[in-house]
């Protein structure tokens, strides 16, 4: 039997086409949902995850909304619950084009040939899918891996980051899943205008899905979509006292005590999982997941505001509603513990993520200015010069197992001034200063400041009177006295080459002792929002020269500064900065602590989808030599720990470095 005669048999007998129910009704009586595609083999029901209702509704051609945007916590559902199952009501019930898109090609390739084509088996409607055949030119139509032709219309796949291959294509239904991905119309300024163009023969009449988890608040495609929309939130009864309340990670009660997740660490700052629930944030009660199915089945969507314009319909939905069987509160808590942990700094990266893809919310990037402040107030009661080796471990710190000195070449060839400090790492990761110190007598802005014009210069060149350089040895072999007696030498020393690059490289070439150059990569560019890269990486032309990630550093650098101590309540946390007493005006506030006020960072948001952060000087004229020497030491640590955890063929951390050196 023919294609054309299967269709006309299938039209006039009874049916697939149910016009009568909707998306949500139809999925549950057609789909029954396999292993290999679920967690939840069986026939697929809303009751699991009874917001996606609603959403898949919306196809109805009775429903108004014409434009649907979702901004979500990740792993909820909405793939299977209304992508899925949406295309499958589509080709039974009210066929039209569809265009659908993922992140990659690959990854929407992947969706076709497993879930989808699972779906289109499942609810008993590839009898309607067009047969797979060969045309001229060897082109496949009709069931392929990026397309599934109908009575009535076509499904076509692509790359949501490839647009540009859909300008053949007009469609009526769109889901453009992880719309965070797509590239954005520089002369729009909207990445929305890419493909609203191609629904635009259906303008009355089209169901167009952007959903995606959000990333980045200056970069963001979902977040305007969503903001165009009525913002939907799902609101469920508390157990307690029956209000309906939108679950949040963070709530005020009216009195304005604290709502929303709640639970407590034990000794060892890790959560109490039996101590996870939820404060309701209308009637203070506490209440944990035991009802969380009931309580999801009871919820209903609203809407938190007037829509921009009509049919302009938007949800979102935080990872906090997973159904049972999925991560639960208490997953999520100690995800939270893991970016911010108690008296210690954020880690952004973790923190991020966890707005993204639990909370559902963007993450917004700070410009940042640190203050000295609170780095000064860690002065210890160790001399300049001596490493604190006992006072280490009374900290509780453990052994100091790395000496490393940062240096930064600053002034002129032949008025040169050598800056540099020298740091010790202990085994917890927080570091005692030594010394720092500069070889020369470079004064910028000489001519406008008040000082003797007489005072000896320094050069850079070799071999030179007054050279840096055999000074400079002379620090680098030094032996430097422990508290406890013992004695010590720097591990390793990093020369900032980025700066009277063949003087530097020549000193590199004919020092002893483990000498590493050093160069800032990509100092003047924006650093990505997204950007997750090591701290350095070596270089091609050098086997000793690394290009070091700086504006990530000073990332660090500034997280670090951010540490607290209280010296009666435990161990200090890993990176904590540990000062001596000032003495011979070394570690005072305007020669060195000044120093770590000299830059902050800038986000640059001006340029749509190129946004990223850099670290620049608050003024021009301000003096960054010991913030940078800091720079230095921080990715030494770094790279000693990769070179000798690479060389033992361990896995390198920090941790495991100590083991080896011990």
């Amino acid at each position: 039997m023919s294609y054309n005669s299967q269709i006309e048999k299938i039209l006039t007998s009874s049916p697939p086409f149910i016009s009568d129910l909707k998306p949500s009704e139809w999925s549950e009586q057609k789909r029954i949902m396999t292993s290999d595609v679920s967690a939840f083999p069986g026939r697929f029901s809303y009751d699991r995850t009874p917001y996606l209702r609603e959403p898949v509704d919306c196809l109805s051609p009775e429903h108004p909304s014409r434009v649907i945007a979702v901004m979500k916590g990740a792993q909820i559902g909405f793939s299977t619950g209304v992508i899925e199952n949406g295309i499958g009501w589509i080709i039974a019930n009210n066929p039209g084009n569809i265009l659908l898109a993922a992140r990659d090609e690959s990854l929407v390739k992947k969706m076709m040939d497993t879930k989808i084509d699972q779906m289109i088996d499942s609810c008993g409607i590839r009898e309607l899918i067009r047969p797979n055949v060969i045309r001229k030119k060897n082109q496949r139509t009709g069931d392929t891996s990026m397309s599934k032709e109908f009575p009535g219309g076509n499904l076509s796949a692509f790359s949501i980051q490839k647009p540009g291959r859909m300008r053949q294509i007009s469609a009526k239904y769109g889901f453009l899943d992880d719309f965070e991905a797509a590239p954005v119309d520089k002369d729009a300024g909207d990445a929305s205008a890419l493909f609203e163009t191609r629904f635009a023969s259906y303008f009355s009449k089209m169901k167009l899905f952007y959903i995606s988890t959000p990333e980045v608040k200056q970069t963001s495609n979902i977040e305007p979509i969503y903001d165009r929309g009525d913002a939907r939130k799902y609101h469920v009864p508390c157990p307690c006292c029956g209000d309906m309340i939108e679950w949040k990670w963070n709530a005020k009660t009216p009195d304005n005590k604290h709502a929303g997740i709640t639970w407590a660490l034990d000794g060892s700052g890790r959560v109490i999982d039996s101590s996870v629930g939820y404060t309701c944030q209308s009637c203070g009660d506490f209440f944990d997941e035991r009802k969380k199915y009931e309580m999801l089945l009871a919820g209903e969507w609203k809407p938190t505001k007037d829509p921009e314009e009509e049919g302009f319909y938007s949800y979102h939905i935080s990872a906090l509603y997973s159904p049972p069987g999925m991560y639960d509160w208490t997953h999520y808590a100690k995800k939270f513990i893991e970016a911010c942990p108690p008296n210690m700094s954020v880690n952004i990266d973790k923190y991020k993520t966890f707005l993204n893809t639990v909370l559902g919310e963007t993450w917004e990037a700070q410009g940042e200015k640190p203050t000295s402040k609170g780095i000064s107030l860690n002065t210890r009661d160790y001399k300049v010069g001596v490493v604190p080796a006992q006072k280490s471990i009374e900290d509780g710190n453990g052994s100091i197992v790395m000496l490393t000195c940062g240096s930064d070449m600053n002034g002129k060839e032949d008025d040169a001034r050598l800056d540099y400090e020298i740091v010790a790492w202990s085994e917890s990761g927080a570091s005692y200063s030594i010394e720092h110190g500069s070889i020369g007598t470079f004064i910028p802005r000489e001519n406008t400041l008040k000082v003797k014009k007489d005072r000896e210069r320094w050069s850079y060149h070799h071999g030179a009177k007054n050279s840096v350089w055999p000074k400079f040895q002379d620090i680098i072999n030094r032996e430097f006295i422990t508290d406890d007696g013992d004695i010590m030498k720097l591990t390793v020393t990093g020369l900032d080459t980025g700066y009277f690059t063949l003087l530097a490289y020549d000193f590199l070439n004919s020092c002893s002792g483990l000498v590493l150059g050093l160069k800032g990569k990509d100092t003047d560019k924006f650093r990505g929002l997204n950007a997750d890269t090591p701290t350095f990486k070596p270089a091609r032309e050098r086997n000793d020269l690394f290009l070091v990630e700086v504006n990530q550093i000073k990332d660090i650098l500034s997280d670090s500064m951010k540490l607290r101590w209280d010296d009666g309540d435990g161990s200090q946390p890993p990176s904590f900065m540990n000062f001596p007493e000032p003495s011979d005006g070394l570690y005072n506030n305007k020669n060195f602590f000044h120093h770590f006020e000299s830059e902050h960072r800038i986000v640059d948001s001006k340029a749509k989808g190129t946004s990223g952060m850099k670290w620049v000087k608050v003024k021009t004229t301000a003096q960054n030599h010991m913030w940078d020497c800091r720079v230095y030491n921080i990715v030494l640590k770094d790279i000693l720990t990769y070179m000798l955890c690479k060389e033992s063929k361990q896995k390198i951390s920090w941790g495991n470095y100590c083991e080896l050196i011990k």
